[in-house]
């Protein structure tokens, strides 16, 4: 019961403050405060998606390094990392939906200001291409590393293949988001 007096309480402070502010014409100033609160929340979601997309990442090319150890030492062992890479890629999914979600916040606080700015375009495109190339190239290339080790794991020409593609897949996804943080930092 008390909890609900307190919360009450609140209430009726905030829709006090609300009233004064209606009241004294300071709603352009509290409408500019929860801009900035909204613009930094979004921001922090961007950090928390920066830490997830960037841990996900290096801890996926350590372990598929590990694999490619494993192959090419014919050691079924290798069967082992694949759980461990796929949980890999779902935190980095996770931390590109935080991306997005917080970059929308952030778009929604400064009113969609970026949208006509060419630098911000080449940006969300660069960016959605990210888990597209994921999706289409990375994930089915994994998919057939896992098959050939359930099938041959002595066959090296076919796991030389993968690996080569792998690497290619991941140059580009790591130039794709130095390109995105050039354009970030220097608004080009």
């Amino acid at each position: 019961m008390q909890a609900v007096r307190r919360m009450n309480r609140y209430i009726y402070t905030y829709i006090t403050v609300f009233r004064y502010c209606l009241i004294m014409d300071l709603w352009p100033i509290l409408r500019n405060e929860i801009y900035n609160m909204i613009y930094h929340l979004g921001l922090y979601l961007h950090m928390a998606a920066l830490i997830l997309v960037g841990g996900g990442s290096i801890g996926a090319v350590m372990v598929e390094r590990q694999l490619w150890k494993k192959i090419e030492a014919h050691s079924y062992e290798a069967k082992v990392l694949l759980p461990v890479l796929k949980s890999a890629a779902l935190f980095i999914f996770v931390g590109l939906v935080f991306f997005l979600a917080s970059g929308l916040t952030m778009l929604y606080s400064v009113k969609w200001a970026y949208l006509s700015q060419p630098w911000f375009m080449i940006k969300v495109i660069l960016f959605l291409m990210l888990p597209i190339r994921g999706g289409f190239i990375g994930r089915p290339t994994m998919a057939r590393v896992g098959v050939q080790i359930q099938e041959d794991i002595n066959n090296s020409s076919a796991f030389l293949k993968l690996k080569k593609k792998m690497n290619r897949f991941h140059t580009i996804q790591y130039l794709l988001v130095a390109v995105i943080i050039f354009l970030v930092i220097f608004k080009i």
